[in-house]
């Protein structure tokens, strides 16, 4: 059987789809060698709460986030692979191309994650993103 630990915890998440650092309440559990973040987001009165499930596995260099809400995903990301991914929205699908430039996995004093990356739609233009996230020592109410 194995090893799993799971705490409740606040996080703080930076991304350049939204302006300022959001924070927001999660769980993070370690399922042997896999690091797994969830937590909800809501950003408007029209919005729905989006849930978030990010798997990082250090070892395969990869990360897998899903994604339940206004718009829903299953991203793979691996640096040096390209992969895809359908975002489903209100607007219909929207395939698109994920080019990883890197994953910082957790360890050492940070409890988070930082993956740097570029989706390219299948109508647009490419969007570059640098997505972290970071435990909170503090488990302050938002």
């Amino acid at each position: 059987m194995e090893n799993k630990t799971e705490e409740q915890c606040l996080f703080e998440i930076k991304t350049g789809m939204y302006g300022e650092p959001i924070k927001a309440r999660g769980t993070s559990a370690v399922e042997g060698n896999r690091t797994v973040y969830t937590w909800t987001e809501k950003h408007g009165e029209k919005e729905r709460e989006t849930n978030f499930v990010l798997t990082l596995i250090r070892e395969e260099s990869r990360a897998i986030v899903i994604r339940n809400g206004d718009v829903t995903s299953r991203m793979v990301f691996e640096p040096g692979n390209r992969t895809t991914s359908t975002m489903n929205t209100n607007y219909g699908p929207i395939d698109v191309v994920i080019n990883t430039d890197y994953i910082n996995f957790p360890g050492g004093l940070i409890d988070g994650a930082e993956i740097s990356y570029t989706l390219d739609p299948d109508s647009g233009d490419p969007i570059r993103n640098i997505f972290s996230i970071k435990r909170l020592l503090q488990n302050s109410e938002i």
